[in-house]
Formats: C-alpha cells, sequence, structure tokens
C-alpha cells in the first residue's frame, strides 16, 4: 500500500499553533443570540484561518494579517461578517451573524422521468492514502474536493460520498461543501443549510443522504469535505488518512489548507462521488 503523508496540509488543518498574536472572541446568531458553531473564520486568501469550537468560541493568530486585512466570518445561512483591523484591540470580540433569506431556483425534476442512479466523481478508491495521526481536537477549516463536471444534463443528488483507510478514533465530525465553480475555482455554496456527518472508528465509506434537501444540480460543482471535530481515542495513535480515487478522468482536485485560505487546484485526488438521478428528455 502507498501511503503519503502530506505534511503541509495535514499539519494546516490539525496541529496546535503557538499564538503570537491572538484574537479571541464568541460568535452568535443576532436573532436568537445563540452561539455558531464551526463557522469559517480568517483572512480572505491568507492561510491563517479557524473555525468557531461548538460553543462558538474562536482564537485565531493574526501576527502574518496586513494592515488593510479584515477578518472575515462565514456560514452556510448567514450573511457574511467582515471585521477591520481597527475592531481587533476590542477583543474578546463578540460577532453577531444576521440569517440570510434564499430565493429557490426553480429547476423542475419529475421523478417519473428519471434515470438511474449514477456516479459523478472518483468513486474507485486505490492504495494510496494520506493523512496523520497524533491529531488534535479540532480542524482549521480546509477543504479537499473534486470538480463534478456537467454534461448538460439536470441531475438531482441523493447521496454524497467520501473513503477513509485508516480512522482511529472514537469519532470524527465533518462538514460537506457544494460550491458553484468560477475563473476555475470554488466560489459561491449551493447550500441553504449546513450538510455534516459523523464517522466512526474504522469506518471506510463515509455516506451523506441528501435526499430531503432536493439538491438539483444543472451546472459544473465543486464538492468538497473538511473535517470540523475530533474525539480522541485513549488508545492508539489517533490517525485519519483519506484514499485517494480513480474513475473519473476529468475530477480535477482541489485543496485549501484552512478557513477562507486561498484554493489550490492540486493536490490530494481524494476519492470523492455524488451519487445522481438525472433528467430524461421527452
Amino acid at each position: 500500500m502507498k501511503v503519503i503523508v502530506t505534511a503541509f496540509l495535514f499539519v494546516s488543518l490539525f496541529a496546535n499553533t503557538a499564538f503570537s498574536q491572538v484574537v479571541s472572541g464568541v460568535v452568535l446568531d443576532s436573532a436568537t443570540q445563540q452561539p455558531l458553531a464551526y463557522v469559517h473564520i480568517g483572512v480572505l486568501d491568507k492561510n491563517m484561518g479557524v473555525i468557531s469550537r461548538d460553543d462558538g468560541t474562536f482564537k485565531i493568530d493574526l501576527s502574518e494579517a496586513g494592515s488593510q486585512d479584515e477578518l472575515t466570518f462565514s456560514s452556510v445561512g448567514y450573511h457574511t461578517q467582515h471585521i477591520p483591523q481597527s475592531s481587533w484591540r476590542s477583543a474578546p470580540l463578540k460577532v453577531y451573524l444576521s440569517p440570510r433569506a434564499f430565493t429557490l431556483r426553480e429547476v423542475v425534476v419529475e421523478d417519473s422521468r428519471l434515470s438511474d442512479p449514477i456516479k459523478l466523481g472518483r468513486y474507485q478508491p486505490t492504495k494510496t492514502t494520506s493523512g496523520q495521526s497524533g491529531l488534535q481536537n479540532f480542524g482549521w477549516g480546509g477543504e479537499w474536493g473534486v470538480r463534478i463536471f456537467n454534461d448538460g444534463q439536470t441531475y438531482r443528488v441523493t447521496d454524497i460520498n467520501f473513503h477513509t483507510r485508516f480512522n482511529t478514533m472514537d469519532s470524527v465530525l465533518f462538514r460537506i461543501n457544494v460550491y458553484d465553480v468560477k475563473n476555475d475555482l470554488p466560489d459561491t455554496s449551493l447550500l441553504q443549510q449546513e450538510l455534516f456527518i459523523k464517522s466512526y472508528k474504522r469506518d471506510k465509506w463515509i455516506t451523506r443522504d441528501v435526499t430531503s434537501r432536493q439538491l438539483i444540480v444543472d451546472q459544473d460543482i465543486i464538492v468538497t469535505f473538511e473535517v470540523i471535530q475530533l474525539w480522541r481515542s485513549d488508545t492508539g495513535n489517533n490517525a485519519l488518512f483519506f484514499t485517494h480515487g480513480k474513475g473519473y478522468d476529468r475530477g480535477e482536485a482541489y485543496t485549501r489548507a484552512s478557513s477562507l485560505a486561498p484554493w489550490k487546484k492540486e493536490g490530494i485526488p481524494i476519492t470523492l462521488y455524488l451519487t445522481a438521478e438525472g433528467h430524461l428528455a421527452e
């Protein structure tokens, strides 16, 4: 078995950082005043991002930020918030995100005219893996993904799948993201609500059923996943390794190392695919 430890990517996601200029605070829903978990927090296009924890709190090292940089808070279902550097010194920050109203795009897919399910993406696991052991309790908002090219069809997505080779922790919480494509990179989320899935020790295939979400796709998309929270085992080395995939020659790989870091059209060709039903022409 070929094993690749991609140190830069995984250390960026999981290792503890020695904070030098730390901004801390909490993210709250402006309507309910409740804490917001797992919000993407960072400086746009710079690798210094984090996510808020399950109680809405966060800490971020901004020692590499420029004088004109803004601290950005982004979460599906909420308006993005930008905090100028002049306000960072009032830490700890209390950041309120406002719920966002969505206008649904009308795309009709009739059940009676759906094709048999098809797999779109890298659906064949190989023997090559990437990962790390000795992981910490929270991720940093880094993502791995695959581009799904559209051939002029309209699809209804029924599930999203990816593959882990080793997972020796008690459990791991993942977030799945679906983006449209702009300038050949992920752009705006197509989701109206967050997509989470929890896996358990030694799970291989991680499958998130999205039938109830009515996720209709008629364009190129980029599907990604990220590690959110990890519940470490009392025994073992707490390893998490993902499987490289094949079976879809057009499935370009995308990564980013932390929340709001720049996207890279390269990296791990992860095993990730979606199952979809296509609309049959009359």
